[in-house]
């Protein structure tokens, strides 16, 4: 059914008409801090000279500035002296004194108007393209970017609304995400609300309170045991952070270290003698201390020839720091409520004005210097499309079907299609405080009620630990399990409601250690668990032991099998350091802009594979790799093993869908041509070493992407789903296409709750279906309602959403690690990709009963 849509992107009606020359800058010293290198070229173009660089050029915050004249200097280029300070005779390489050196590159001149060859001829984007590109990002970015200096460059925040996050010392800003890319339509500019963590900022006393939910300043005196753990706890967070102080007026200072208090006491050697910090700010300042047991920052140097040390009570933290680390688990809730907006508010705030005073950068861009002053025009009004609606195919159960409204379907009064026994399964209790034996009891006789009206066979539990050592949790599930003499299908556990480190260590023990599934149930969860809840569990538990609730009917499946040909459909992904893999649309847009570098811990690569003709039942496999490596670095080994297991009792496959998730537009060429080869010399290989009579598998390489800013809002009733504002589950949109490579925008699910975001489909390789996009987009969409664990269809295809859960689930293979910390402990900077290798142990062989049948536990779906 055709339907119509907006969507968030905006035409560029004229692209610059102005060349562009392109000149690299260097700073002496180094200035590793992004705001002083714009501080800088700002300060370079307006104050010092402003008639060399007029009109103003742009700058991309790193290493490159464009103009569109050259520089009237000798040789194209020059050094300036740029300082900061108030001090106009400040030597070079003093606090906040640098040398900028320009010189022109030896590029071509940069011609936007050459996109329009790309837009009408298709192809890759080469050289000329992308640095094309680049430019129109840096464009409509940089008055935006100047005039927010909290910013990451492809995003800008503002404080107008924030929301404090409790007891964090984490502020949330929002703000607005920007992007130029190509389209058979022409080049458009896309852009959405974002938003960022940031430190909170102020008195350095008070956010400590807030860190550590302390009621009283005695309690930032930070000695004794407790003391201890909230020094750890408040350095990891205040380290690195810009304060001013009241003694270094304007000059911005660094937290280098804290010093426990009470800092008043504090002694250091002065003219040869001793005197205390309170003493000395007396004397020196007239400042008498009036916290003197609190503690105080270091603001000198690790190598400085002596301690600079200041109490904490003269500190203000500044603001607009933006927060690198994962944000608390537990704060996720806060996050969703205050980034979720309904499609028309969104649509609404960034076509104008948002709710919280925030001007939108499309009512700028005719204002802009940059942008009118490129000879560049922007169209206001959003691109309307038409848009095709899927049908949801109809789910299989025992005996019964239903088709999907708007992604969902009901368990109630329905058996599995493929029941499972639970016979040998235990409990264990880690949070006796607030689940009893009597819960225990009853969330047993609830559950064992709740399974056996869906069809699974299940018996009593053979052992129930009603207090478990939540220090010590291995201890307990040893004795569980040598209680049950090893033989076990699973152990369900109970977990209080902030528990990460406690189940990384049952995940570990499980998956690693043993070859023992386990399903963890939060106590918060419990608390108001309902029959729903726990059909819920036990949809999971059925899956973890190897059964189907249901399963799609498929329209493509069965062609792939025709006269019993065989298929594989793979899903692959690559998790770095400091990118979270939370799925939710609106944390992991987050996460993505957000997250630190993270380069002292490797990447997770993923590689799962259907083995079974619904394509239902998948393997994984997974590898630590060199941080920031998008490119798989042994895939051909990867995909060869899977390969052989596929065909070991089959015919080997004749077709081969790979889906990889998580590659960028930039990172797409690169991504293909590396891995297609890949994967082809994994079936030569097998081929030459085998020799099997059938020919080489064909193949199709599909990137898939969840990590963009295109939304989509109903035109029409037809495609609108009358409760949230959003487009029905099923939208295709075919006709925002790529010039590089066909591509599609599949909505796979309905919403619950905000703006429902899209997966993005590039169809890179294609021997399989000739790049036929009604085939595509319907096995992506059946794909969709095969995620074993859901009652609804999922945003991605499930192949490609266990990728991103094995990936997730790699800091569970470490031991005594924890490698969400942002240190590494083979050392604080540099990577060592041995030691990562070695640390990071297989899922355990061990073997388990799946199905009926007895299995390796690594050939079984363990990471539901």
């Amino acid at each position: 059914m055709e339907v119509n849509v907006r969507t968030n992107s905006f035409r560029i009606t004229q692209l610059p008409t102005k060349e562009y020359f392109q000149y690299d800058v260097v700073f002496r010293p180094e200035v590793p801090i992004p705001r002083k290198r714009e501080q800088a070229m700002h300060a370079l173009q307006n104050s010092i000279a402003p008639a060399l660089f007029h009109p103003r050029g742009v700058y991309d915050g790193k290493s490159l500035l464009y103009l569109s004249h050259p520089l009237n200097l000798p040789g194209g280029g020059g050094a300036f002296a740029v300082r900061l300070g108030n001090d106009p005779n400040a030597p070079i390489g003093s606090p906040g004194v640098f040398e900028v050196l320009i010189t022109r590159t030896a590029s071509e001149l940069v011609r936007p108007m050459d996109l329009n060859q790309l837009i009408a001829r298709g192809g890759t984007i080469d050289r000329k393209a992308a640095t094309a590109i680049n430019l129109l990002q840096l464009l409509i970015r940089q008055t935006s970017n100047q005039n927010n200096p909290t910013n990451n460059g492809r995003a800008f925040f503002s404080d107008i609304g924030k929301k404090s996050l409790q007891n964090t010392g984490i502020e949330l800003w929002r703000g607005f995400f920007q992007s130029v890319r190509p389209t058979i339509r022409g080049m458009i500019v896309t852009i959405d609300t974002s938003m960022a963590a940031v430190y909170e900022s102020g008195y350095l006393i008070d956010v400590a309170m807030h860190v550590l939910n302390a009621r009283n300043v005695r309690h930032l005196t930070l000695d004794g045991s407790q003391g201890e753990r909230d020094l750890r706890k408040l350095q990891a967070h205040l380290k690195h952070r810009l304060i001013k102080t009241r003694t270094t007026g304007e000059r911005t200072k660094t937290i280098h270290a804290l010093v426990p208090g009470p800092i008043g006491r504090y002694k250091f050697e002065k003219d040869g003698q001793s005197i205390t910090i309170g003493r000395y700010f007396e004397d020196a300042y007239n400042i008498k201390l009036q916290h003197p047991e609190t503690f105080g920052v270091r603001i000198s140097g690790q190598n400085a020839p002596f301690p600079v040390i200041v109490p904490a009570e003269f500190c203000k933290v500044l603001p607009g720091q933006l927060y690198k680390k994962r944000l608390p688990s537990d704060r996720m809730k806060d996050v969703i409520d205050f980034t979720a907006m309904a499609p028309a508010a969104r649509m609404q705030t960034i076509q104008g004005v948002s709710h919280s005073g925030v001007l939108s950068p499309i009512q700028g861009y005719a204002n802009s210097e940059y942008v009118t002053g490129a000879g560049m025009v922007v169209d206001v009004r959003p691109l309307e499309l038409k848009a095709r609606l899927l049908a949801h195919p109809k789910m299989d159960f025992n005996n019964s079907e239903l088709t999907p409204l708007n992604g969902s379907w009901n368990v109630v009064k329905r058996t599995f299609k493929t029941p499972v026994e639970m016979g040998l399964w235990a409990v264990v209790n880690f949070d006796s405080q607030h689940i009893g034996q009597p819960a225990v009891d009853k969330i047993i006789t609830d559950l064992l009620r709740c399974c056996r009206e869906v069809g699974m066979t299940v018996h009593n539990p053979k052992e129930v630990n009603y207090g478990g050592n939540a220090y010590a949790p291995e201890r307990t599930l040893d004795a569980v399990y040598q209680a049950m003499n090893r033989k076990i299908d699973v152990i369900v556990v109970l977990l209080p409601k902030e528990a990460d480190e406690i189940r990384t260590r049952v995940k570990f023990w499980g998956d690693v250690k043993y070859g023992v599934r386990t399903s963890c149930l939060r106590e918060d969860k419990l608390r108001k668990a309902n029959d729903q809840y726990l059909k819920m569990v036990a949809i999971k538990l059925n899956a973890r032991l190897g059964g189907h609730y249901a399963l799609p009917r498929s329209v493509i499946i069965p062609q792939l099998v025709k006269g019993k040909e065989t298929f594989m459909i793979f899903g692959a992904d690559v998790a770095h350091p400091g990118i979270s893999s939370t799925r939710s649309t609106e944390t992991r847009a987050f996460h993505y802009f957000c997250l630190g570098p993270g380069t002292n811990r490797p990447s997770i690569a993923s590689v799962v594979f259907s083995c079974d003709p619904a394509a239902a039942k998948y393997i994984a496999y997974s590898q630590v790799q060199a941080p920031r490596l998008e490119i798989i670095d042994d895939l051909q080994g990867m995909v060869k093993k899977a390969i052989l297991f596929f065909g070991r009792d089959k015919q080997p496959p004749k077709r081969i869908i790979f889906y990889r998730d998580g590659v960028s537009e930039g990172e797409m060429e690169a991504v293909k041509l590396v891995e297609v080869a890949a994967i082809r010399k994994a079936c030569l290989e097998i081929w030459e070493e085998k020799r099997p009579p059938a020919p080489l598998p064909t193949l199709s390489f599909i990137s898939v992407a969840k990590r963009h800013h295109t939304i989509f809002t109903p035109l029409d009733n037809r495609v609108d789903d009358g409760k949230t504002g959003n487009c029905l589950a099923g939208l295709v949109v075919d006709k925002l296409r790529s010039p590089v490579a066909p591509d599609f925008y599949l909505q796979a699910h309905g919403a619950i709750k905000g703006t429902s975001r899209s997966a993005h489909y590039s169809i890179l390789f294609d021997e399989n279906f000739k790049e036929d996009l009604h085939t595509h987009t319907t096995l992506a969409f059946e794909l969709c309602h095969l995620y074993a664990k859901a009652t609804r269809s999922i945003s991605l295809p499930a192949p490609v959403y266990y990728a991103d859960m094995v990936c997730a689930r790699g800091k569970f293979h470490f031991e005594n690690i924890d490698f969400d910390a942002t240190t590494n402990v083979s050392g604080p900077e540099e990577l060592d990709l041995d030691f990562w290798k070695q640390a990071y142990r297989p899922v355990s062989t061990a073997l388990v009963r799946d199905a009926g049948q007895i299995v390796p536990y690594d050939e079984t779906m363990y990471f539901l």
